[in-house]
């Protein structure tokens, strides 16, 4: 049997598990949640899971996305706080919801009813680093931003013009709340 894995430099470490899995016969399903998995685990990366970068409130907010290849069925989840492992929820709710994508408090309830592993996510390091990295952005930003999208006007304010959406810095002292999701959990 010919197999082919391929991660990006973070999964990279993941590899061999993956691989393990697919030589004794597992699925492709198994080895991708199994090497991503790892990397989730893993608090020295800084791009997922434990160890990940926080949002703008301190928290952690994890996400994941996963298809089956043969079947094009697909399941993810968004803007999940406090569980280790997103992989194993976005594969649940594939296998077991009509849905495709489940976020926030949805996603974290259904987390919870299937029993996924609960876990702090926010490591002493990326705390430090990034509450000192917040402190000086926040010395900054001393006075509101108004930034006018199409729309909206001035006196609502808003959060980013257009092509600016990454930019949460210009939305903090108008949405302090602010949580985002990223495009890496959307199947298609």
């Amino acid at each position: 049997m010919s197999v082919a894995i391929v991660a990006s430099a973070n999964g990279a470490g993941a590899l061999p598990e993956a691989m393990r899995i697919r030589r004794r016969g597992g699925s492709a399903l198994d080895a991708v949640e199994a090497a991503a998995r790892i990397a989730e685990a893993d608090p020295r990366d800084t791009s997922v899971g434990r160890g990940g970068w926080p949002n703008i409130l301190g928290e952690v907010e994890v996400d994941a996305s996963i298809m089956d290849g043969t079947t094009r069925r697909a399941g993810s989840v968004g803007a999940v706080r406090g569980y280790l492992y997103p992989i194993s929820i976005a594969r649940a709710v594939m296998q077991r919801l009509p849905h495709v994508m489940l976020v926030g408090d949805g996603a974290m309830r259904f987390a919870a009813e299937i029993g996924a592993e609960r876990a702090r996510l926010l490591t002493p390091r990326t705390r430090q680093v990034c509450g000192s990295r917040a402190r000086r952005d926040l010395r900054l930003r001393d006075e509101p931003r108004r930034t006018a999208v199409r729309g909206h006007d001035e006196r609502h304010g808003s959060a980013a013009p257009p092509g600016k959406a990454g930019r949460a810095r210009d939305a903090i002292p108008r949405f302090p709340d602010l949580r985002r999701l990223p495009l890496t959990p959307v199947a298609g």
